[in-house]
């Protein structure tokens, strides 16, 4: 399987920013396999993604790094980089139901995804079961109202203990704080069919 790199570009708009990076990549010998972007006009900032093979010769590290020097100092972009053989490690955050959890799960398992699981995070004993039956380790944290600030310092002391480097949140029936999203270091997903915290509902599934 060819490796790829993979960078995520997001910066204010300007002019030829979709036409300079294919050229960049063309011109390092790079053939292009994915490309998507967005604008966002009110703010006036771009997004991109872009996923491309380099030449076999070339080392895929010092590329990344080199395009993310083209990045900043050509584009004024920011930039994060990863390559297709990179094995992030993940940890999912569950309250009671399963089907997300055994789904995401068995997604790693089955080699779909390229990545590995730290751990489960919850706030409930149901999963503990199922989450050593695949070998994981479980940290348990009730919440409550008085005790959310506590249980989530907890919780980034875990998450940053196991350098985990992705937060999924796999119908985890809390929402995290603004405290605990600028600490935690690293992206967090929520597989939720609202925009939460405005419609929440006492029960949305």
């Amino acid at each position: 399987m060819e490796r790829s790199i993979i960078a995520l570009l997001h910066g204010p708009d300007q002019p030829g920013i979709v036409a300079k990076v294919a050229g960049w990549i063309h011109e390092h010998g790079g053939n292009v396999l994915h490309a998507d972007q967005h604008l966002d006009r009110q703010e006036n900032i771009f997004f991109q993604r872009v996923e491309w093979c380099p030449q076999p010769s070339r080392d895929l590290r010092s590329e990344a790094d080199a395009f993310s020097s083209f990045s900043h100092l050509d584009l004024g972009m920011s930039v994060r980089i990863a390559l297709s053989d990179d094995q992030p490690k993940i940890a999912l955050m569950v309250s009671k139901a399963d089907h997300c959890f055994h789904d995401l799960i068995l997604r790693v398992r089955s080699g779909e995804w390229n990545a590995k699981i730290a751990g489960i995070v919850s706030n409930h004993q149901e999963m503990r079961t199922a989450s050593e039956g695949y070998g994981l380790d479980y940290l348990h944290l009730p919440v409550t109202k008085e005790s959310k600030k506590e249980v989530e310092e907890k919780q980034l002391e875990w998450l940053k203990s196991q350098g985990v480097e992705l937060v999924i949140l796999a119908r985890y029936m809390q929402v995290l704080s603004s405290d605990f999203l600028n600490r935690v270091g690293c992206p967090v997903i929520n597989i939720h069919h609202s925009f939460l915290p405005s419609f929440a509902g006492a029960k949305p599934y």
